[in-house]
């Protein structure tokens, strides 16, 4: 899950390029009702079911709001999901690849009904992990990088399922931040809005701005403001309140942070240990 444009179906592939590497077997749902291209063809496809562009023509709906129906009728058709994943065995890793749209992760309730159904026992009794990823780069602006860590509690708090915090696209910000630095990020806290490389910037320019008498257009003043500063510590504060969100650190290119990403998910998941033990044939037993 998350935002737009965080690198969600880029994670799945090399998610399931990996795992074909390591002949494990992976099943991959795609939920967004609006995605076209894939490097790995999803075994289940929700477009098979409805598609944005259909519902957006024939209801006329925005893409936020067609996006919303999809999932309501998905909700009314729950056996299409049931028919694909109900014989699949616990050695499968499925894969569900969401859509960027916010909304499906604060405030709507269509998700947490989706996660009661494919957790609930006597039915799928599916075992899920929540992969909630956020851009690496937001970093590098600290309002940004609170607003994306409230969106990634709230999301915590809403779905109630085990759920990791993931920092994607790390290949991009590595030459831009010492680790030293970037270590900070991984734990939220307001100690980040003491040295905020803007706020210092703007500092050494000499630029007061008081965002009560600077003109409402003006981007840049709002955004230097004391009452925009104030907001971004009351987030930070919640956050460090709460002590909910921490990060991981994914590079999808690099096959040793995939495996890193994907052995917290199994340990979350309980993979291993819902694994039948393997006996090995009595020629090789008696070999060894």
């Amino acid at each position: 899950m998350g935002p737009a444009g965080v690198g969600k179906s880029t994670f799945c592939a090399s998610l399931i390029t990996h795992l074909r590497l390591n002949r494990r077997s992976a099943f991959y749902v795609n939920l967004d009702p609006a995605a076209e291209q894939f490097e790995h063809q999803p075994d289940l496809d929700i477009k098979d079911l409805i598609s944005l562009e259909d519902v957006m023509d024939e209801l006329k709906l925005g893409p936020n709001g067609g996006l919303i129906y999809c999932f309501e009728f998905l909700m009314e058709n729950l056996d299409f999901l049931t028919a694909a994943l109900d014989s699949l065995t616990e050695e499968y890793l499925i894969i569900f690849d969401m859509p960027g749209q916010i909304e499906l992760y604060t405030h709507i309730p269509v998700l947490p009904t989706l996660v009661k159904f494919l957790t609930q026992p006597g039915a799928l009794d599916i075992r899920l992990c929540a992969a909630y990823l956020l851009e690496a780069q937001f970093v590098m602006d600290r309002a940004k990088y609170f607003a994306g860590s409230l969106s990634a509690m709230s999301a915590m708090i809403m779905l109630e399922v085990p759920h990791l915090n993931i920092l994607s696209k790390m290949d991009l910000v590595k030459d831009q931040m010492r680790k030293k630095d970037f270590k900070r990020f991984i734990t939220p806290d307001t100690t980040l809005l003491d040295d905020d490389p803007t706020d210092i910037a703007r500092r050494k320019a000499g630029v007061q701005v008081d965002v009560h008498s600077s003109d409402p257009k003006d981007k840049d003043a709002l955004m230097s403001g004391a009452t925009f500063k104030k907001l971004n510590a009351a987030v930070a504060g919640l956050l460090e309140s709460f002590s909910m969100v921490s990060y991981l650190k994914l590079d999808s290119t690099d096959e040793d942070s995939v495996q890193a990403i994907l052995s917290y998910i199994d340990d979350v998941i309980q993979y291993h240990e819902a694994q039948e033990p393997k006996e090995l044939p009595e020629e090789e037993y008696e070999e060894e």
